[in-house]
């Protein structure tokens, strides 16, 4: 029976993965794009059409600009049940562990053709398998290597951190 099984789930998804669409993935989500365009421009009491300055736009470009640039000096206080346990001048910007320079996809086509394709894991960039640990890591300004499990704050400037920060969790 678990032959069976099995034998059903190959074929299930051997014709579901290499069946061709008539549609590229391209166009639908162009499509899917369209339509949401259509839905902010008629949306109440706010339609996109009539917002002069959309300020999140400017935030998040503004955001992306600071973020990328190499030289930028930003600073990172490390922070573990209210109390300040690190402060870092840092060049550059905080980074997720996780991150990964290659894909951690690999598609396969078995059947030959583009429509057809399986996905399956790839190694990460350390060449391993599976997730990394958690945490964030950083260069500080004097190229020293931190990587940091727990929250953080990251600021343009120095903050005035006279007093210590307080974390209060409410628990009914």
């Amino acid at each position: 029976m678990k032959k069976f099984i099995a034998a059903l789930t190959v074929a299930a998804l051997g014709v579901t993965a290499c069946t061709s669409s008539t549609t590229s993935d391209r166009e639908k989500a162009q499509a899917v794009s369209g339509e949401q365009q259509r839905k902010y421009d008629a949306a109440v009491p706010f339609p996109a059409g009539e917002l002069n300055h959309p300020l999140d736009r400017a935030n998040l470009a503004e955001y992306l600009k600071r973020n990328n640039d190499p030289n930028r000096v930003s600073y990172v206080y490390l922070i573990d049940h209210g109390l300040i346990m690190g402060y870092h001048a840092i060049k550059g910007k905080v980074t997720s562990v996780s991150s990964q320079l290659l894909p951690q996809d690999d598609i396969q086509h078995p059947c030959g053709y583009s429509e057809c394709y399986l996905t399956t894991d790839s190694a990460g960039d350390d060449g391993t398998y599976g997730g990394n640990e958690p945490g964030v890591f950083f260069f500080t300004t004097d190229n020293v290597l931190v990587t940091w499990t727990g929250t953080y704050m990251q600021s343009d400037r120095p903050l005035d951190m006279k007093t210590p920060p307080l974390l209060v969790a409410k628990v009914n």
